[in-house]
């Protein structure tokens, strides 16, 4: 165990500082101490970067028997996959044999048949409808304030790093209209409009909770919609639904001009009505097109609060059906990232 946490040090080494994950840096030390894992197989379907190997250091050092799952549904990098089977961590492109594991922690359902001892924990919110009815213990993150770090700081700043990249580096005055003002669609807007855009939110104002930025235009405006449409610069979708925006007449309009198209969610928004090449990253999160498509101090929490959860099953005797992560740990990690964290100021910003 020592030789690959040495490995992972070693290859993180200067990379990351504590600040940017102050949550997995208490967890680590908190179970390299106790090895609350102990004995324990975990599979771990988070999407596989460099930033995750941190997750994966701590639930090694309390003393699990880790094995990293991948495929071609959840986004990963083919390098950290290479370096891992390296230092002689088990990783698994396949569906494992139902019952292999404890607990299995799962990213978009991909697991759901594979009968976890203790049951799993999801991280995405299209995860929790392809566990809808399930006979297992699921434990859904994305049900967390916690989650909303992730979602909303961290894929609104991967939403202008994504840009960047790309060669849209200055978005100052630009018309963005946003497509869904949830969790990821808050973060666009509140970090779009920060950079100076001129951002406008489409959803049911009924249904958002809260926004920092931009204006907020009802969907049910059909008129102003698509006139929004006709003159943006860019248009994204962050409704997290598939096909949800696919309309003939939206169709139609971006079918007819020359806006740039994003996604910043998993599932297709538009449909085949528009082809994967008329959308930056083919259809794929813009972020995704990154080395680290979130940085580290915002999913920081995030992961730390996945991992707990495979503990809380572990020590707890749930009931089938889906449950919240416990409040209390989800506070105690919120509490470590505002004193510890980089991020406290942005969080006090976007109204988290």
């Amino acid at each position: 165990m020592s030789s690959v946490l040495d490995e992972i040090s070693e290859f993180l080494k200067g990379r990351y500082q504590i600040s940017e994950y102050p949550a997995l840096h208490y967890q680590f030390e908190k179970w390299h101490a106790g090895k609350p894992f102990s004995g324990k197989k975990l599979l771990d379907g988070t999407p596989v970067f460099a930033n995750t190997l941190l997750k994966y250091a701590a639930l090694i050092a309390g003393g699990a028997d880790l094995t990293i799952g991948y495929s071609e549904n959840i986004p990963y990098d083919p390098e950290i996959i290479r370096f891992l089977e390296s230092i002689g961590v088990k990783c698994l492109s396949e569906l494992p044999v139902p019952g292999t594991f404890d607990v299995i922690m799962d990213c978009n359902g991909v697991y759901r048949d594979c009968k976890p001892k203790y049951g799993f924990v999801e991280l995405t919110r299209s995860g929790a409808y392809r566990f809808a009815g399930t006979k297992e213990p699921v434990i859904m993150v994305d049900d967390s304030r916690i989650k909303a770090i992730e979602t909303c700081l961290g894929t609104g700043e991967g939403f202008l790093r994504g840009m960047n990249h790309l060669g849209y580096a200055d978005v100052s005055g630009k018309k963005i209209v946003v497509f869904g003002c949830g969790k990821v669609g808050r973060g666009v807007v509140f970090y779009a409009g920060r950079a100076g855009a001129d951002v406008f939110a489409v959803d049911d104002p009924a249904m958002v909770e809260n926004h920092i930025g931009g204006e907020l235009v009802s969907r049910f405006e059909r008129e102003k919609v698509l006139e929004l449409l006709k003159n943006a610069w860019c248009v994204v979708s962050c409704t997290g639904k598939a096909l949800a925006l696919a309309d003939e007449e939206y169709l139609q309009v971006l079918r007819n001009g020359d806006q740039i198209m994003v996604n910043m969610g998993v599932e297709d928004e538009w449909g085949s009505g528009i082809p994967a090449d008329r959308v930056l990253n083919r259809k794929q999160p813009l972020n995704f097109i990154l080395p680290e498509p979130t940085l580290l101090r915002y999913i920081d929490p995030t992961m730390a609060l996945h991992s707990h959860a495979a503990l809380e099953l572990i020590q707890s005797d749930y009931l089938p059906g889906i449950r919240k992560a416990s409040l209390s740990v989800e506070q105690e990690y919120w509490q470590i990232v505002e004193k510890h964290g980089m991020i406290s100021g942005e969080l006090s910003a976007a109204g988290l």
